[in-house]
């Protein structure tokens, strides 16, 4: 890819392993021009609420998390106003494909898409397709 397709990507996942190995692959992907990773969904979600009108284009964000899990989040979020959201579009990530999970996050009006986990260069394109639907 030569120009970043979106401004920025949000990875949100308590494992560390997991955020460098897929820092690593989005940033050598080109797919967005920064790649901002919270180990604490509480954390992300505090700072969707302390910047308003974020350039945040897609949350990457992963179901099984302590503390505050990714429905949690998602919870939380969508009560956030319009200008905290912003334009952000949600892809929900986890290790193992469960169909009530699918089913439950897709009922979020900013969920996109569903990705088990590793994220890999075939799953870029997915990425960038759930950044334009709904």
């Amino acid at each position: 890819m030569t120009e970043p397709l979106l401004r920025t990507i949000m990875l949100i996942d308590d494992s560390e392993a997991d955020n460098f190995f897929h820092g690593l692959l989005l940033e050598r992907s080109g797919l967005a021009l920064r790649v901002k990773v919270f180990e604490w969904a509480e954390k992300a979600l505090a700072w969707f609420a302390d910047n308003p009108f974020h350039d945040v284009d897609l949350v990457l964000l992963d179901i099984n998390m302590p503390r505050m899990d990714g429905f949690e989040f998602l919870d939380h979020f969508h009560l956030l106003p319009d200008e905290h959201k912003g334009d952000a579009r949600i892809c929900m990530l986890s290790s193992s494909p469960l169909d009530h999970e699918l089913e439950r996050a897709l009922g979020y009006p900013r969920v996109a898409d569903f990705i088990v986990k590793p994220l890999e260069d075939e799953t870029l394109p997915q990425l960038v397709r759930a950044r334009t639907i709904r």
